[in-house]
């Protein structure tokens, strides 16, 4: 009866290839969903023949205790439609997540509606599933491109700000403390001019290693433009905010960069204030590097509030 949707080539497979096809069969008077029939690409990406399939309940995803939740789903929603000829099924859908067995995720996304009227107590459904792994990939890969600083691999400038606009809403609401830190490459120009560019890049790209490696996993590191650098700091007073600051100073003064003598920075630290736009905070901490900058260089400077740190 469904022969053409398991034919190799069929007008199905050819108007939309890569769908997986199952043909099931729900009674009302007796349990479970089985399959009547299955295409090729339902196949493919179960494995089996079509006739090992035939009468068993389908896979519609992978993790057999999803799998019977979606079951149950299904027969909640079916079983209404058996003694009610004015039911209607509006279908049910899904995006299942897995792992291949190289630990790479495949992403499979499915949908199951009604095929044709009843007959008998018997609904005819129809599965559909297909293997979207490669489309999510290339919209992860856009979205990191859309994110991301490509020289360092930070998190670019827009990307930060609305991070930034985010944690400063969450602070408004819950009160948490919330600093900002902005560091800036001391003499950075004179690198370029003389090493090159090519070696100024390598300095950020390092630097931005050593910023990864520093920051704890709830802050935000971002490349702000040039030689400066952004760090979000959630939970994190002035104080603690000043000290992670200064560790980073002294991690940078202390690596071996690909110039001769020392590369250097200066920071300048702010809270953020309760209900302080984001405009105000970029400004205060804007300042606080300058100062920091004014007063020497390789300090870190909290705009007056606190005074500032210049170590060895």
């Amino acid at each position: 009866m469904y022969q053409h949707y398991s034919q190799q080539g069929s007008e199905l497979d050819k108007e939309r290839p890569g769908h997986a096809v199952a043909i099931l069969r729900f009674k009302g008077n007796s349990p479970g969903v089985h399959i009547v029939d299955v295409n090729t690409d339902y196949q493919r990406l179960w494995g089996g023949s079509r006739e090992d399939w035939l009468g068993v309940a389908p896979i519609i995803v992978q993790q057999e205790a999803a799998n019977r939740q979606i079951f149950d789903q299904l027969h909640d929603a079916l079983n209404p439609l058996i003694n009610d000829a004015e039911s209607f099924f509006e279908g049910i859908g899904g995006l299942e997540v897995n792992r291949r067995h190289d630990g790479s995720r495949r992403y499979v996304e499915w949908r199951i509606t009604a095929m044709g009227v009843r007959h008998n107590d018997a609904i005819t459904l129809v599965l559909t599933q297909r293997d979207v792994t490669e489309q999510k990939e290339k919209e992860a890969q856009l979205k990191r491109l859309a994110t991301t600083d490509m020289l360092t691999g930070l998190v670019n400038r827009s990307q930060f700000d609305t991070v930034l606009k985010s944690e400063i809403n969450r602070q408004n609401r819950y009160a948490r403390p919330l600093s900002l830190i902005m560091l800036d490459i001391d003499y950075f120009k004179q690198i370029n001019d003389n090493y090159g560019h090519d070696v100024g890049d390598q300095v950020l790209v390092e630097l931005a290693d050593l910023l990864r490696r520093n920051l704890r996993k709830a802050d935000c590191c971002a490349r702000w433009g040039g030689e400066e650098f952004m760090l979000l700091a959630p939970e994190t007073s002035l104080e603690q905010a000043v000290r992670l600051a200064e560790k980073v100073r002294g991690a940078i003064k202390s690596t071996d960069f690909p110039v001769e003598g020392w590369v250097t920075a200066s920071f300048g630290v702010v809270e953020v204030l309760s209900n302080e736009s984001v405009k105000s905070v970029m400004k205060r901490v804007d300042n606080a590097l300058y100062l920091a900058k004014e007063e020497g260089r390789d300090q870190v400077s909290t705009g007056g509030l606190l005074p500032s740190v210049k170590q060895a």
